[in-house]
């Protein structure tokens, strides 16, 4: 009998030097799986992987696993056999990795275990039809992103199982494997979606002007609309927006921040790397995710954090050197941060952002600044990889600067239009005269 999804969890451990090292354990057990604990040592972890990525990939092997547990499909034998995984199974790994969880991703696959298809006989009406596609589409929540990410590390990992068992074949064992690895790999990519580059409407962006000066608003301390009580409370969170739409630091990043991070005399703050901070209590720890930098801090927001770090200074009393805190005097975690910003929602024109928002935010704002300084689009792009902690080659920028673009597009093109409409009209005075 084959076991349920429900019988894995990822867990990550803390281990005596500071790693968090996830692993997809048997909940029966409590034992590591075998092959996923060997993948993450040897071909992610060995590649300084952050432990977050780590996490996400083995959710995906659960999802993989899934599937080959409701076909009773034993891997290992099929591979000495010679055989791999059929266009049909393969179909069903693509199907489950479009579901929001391993429920609805086992849900789906016991759907296709007792529906198998078949052609209809007689006239289907219309509204049964889109009945059925509605609650087939219900159950696919995750976008196409997501999935072509859960179906690159599903591809990475039968890669990597399959090459273990061709290093130990030889002969015509051995060229088969390699050539049904190929076919496999390829047929799954082809079914793995692609991000779609003309779908850029609904992609994120940062906020606008007034909408950024109703949360600055909001979020100080004596505003009548402020959702938190507490003058701690209500100065730390008005400092994490302030740091977040300031400097368009990460979530990650802001929470990584320590009290010697912040430079007096020269009044700006260090981002750094810590991985594997043994002095974080934190399990999952915030980090920076790319390059040190360091950003300047204006007065305004020099003073706002001197002003918490009194009132945090009552609460810590020097047991660690976090700047951000829970009530406790605990470091913040991601949870909390995120649940800060969702006590915004109750207004309308703020509901739905998100410390990565602010993000969007800031690279908008200085890019626009930039451009009215008249700085070109090289020297703008320059200027973002750096304050992003971005590589000197990086694209990434292009993302964070939609709304910038959108509006300067708007603007040259509403002046195209005038001038189309001012020579059409001067045409026309001329041919009265």
């Amino acid at each position: 009998m084959c076991k349920q999804i429900s019988d894995f969890t990822v867990k990550t451990v803390l281990c005596a030097n500071g790693e968090r090292l996830p692993t997809l354990l048997h909940s029966n057990n409590g034992m590591p799986d075998f092959d996923a604990t060997l993948w993450v040592v040897t071909s992610l972890r060995s590649q300084n992987v952050a432990s977050a990525t780590i996490e996400q990939a083995l959710r995906s092997i659960k999802i993989l696993y899934l599937v080959l547990q409701s076909k009773k499909i034993a891997l290992s034998e099929r591979l000495r056999e010679g055989r791999i995984l059929d266009p049909a199974e393969i179909e069903l790994i693509c199907k489950a990795a479009k579901q929001t969880t391993s429920t609805t991703a086992s849900e789906a696959i016991k759907q296709e275990k007792t529906e198998p298809h078949r052609i209809a006989k007689g006239v289907v009406s219309l509204e049964k039809f889109r009945l059925r596609m509605t609650t087939r589409d219900n159950n696919i929540d995750v976008d196409s992103g997501t999935t072509a990410i859960r179906m690159s590390y599903i591809r990475a990992f039968l890669n990597w199982r399959i090459n273990r068992e061709i290093f130990r074949a030889n002969g015509e064992k051995k060229t088969d494997l390699l050539m049904l690895r190929n076919l496999v790999d390829a047929e799954m990519k082809s079914k793995s979606p692609s991000t779609p580059g003309r779908a850029t409407i609904s992609t994120r962006t940062g906020i606008d002007r007034q909408a950024q000066t109703l949360l600055l608003a909001v979020v100080t301390p004596d505003h009548s609309q402020n959702p938190w009580t507490g003058e701690f409370i209500k100065s730390r969170n008005q400092l994490i927006v302030n740091l977040l739409i300031a400097l368009g630091v990460r979530r990650g990043e802001l929470l990584g921040m320590r009290i010697n991070d912040i430079k007096p005399r020269s009044q700006d703050v260090e981002i750094l790397r810590r991985p594997d901070d043994i002095t974080d209590p934190r399990l999952n720890e915030s980090n920076t995710k790319t390059r040190d930098r360091v950003l300047p801090l204006s007065p305004e927001l020099y003073h706002m954090i001197k002003k918490y770090m009194l009132l945090r200074h009552d609460i810590v009393h020097g047991r660690h050197d976090f700047l951000i805190v829970s009530k406790n005097g605990e470091p913040l975690s991601k949870s909390e941060t995120n649940r800060i910003f969702r006590d915004l929602d109750e207004h309308h024109a703020l509901r739905g952002i998100g410390p990565h928002t602010l993000r969007h935010t800031k690279c908008e704002n200085l890019a626009d600044e930039l451009h009215k300084a008249g700085k070109g689009d090289v020297e703008i792009l320059g200027y973002l990889r750096q304050i992003g902690g971005w590589s000197d080659t990086s694209k990434t920028p292009y993302r964070y600067t939609k709304r910038f673009a959108q509006e300067r597009a708007a603007e040259a093109d509403i002046s195209l239009q005038k001038s189309l409409y001012i020579h059409k009209a001067e045409d026309k005075h001329e041919k009265t005269h």
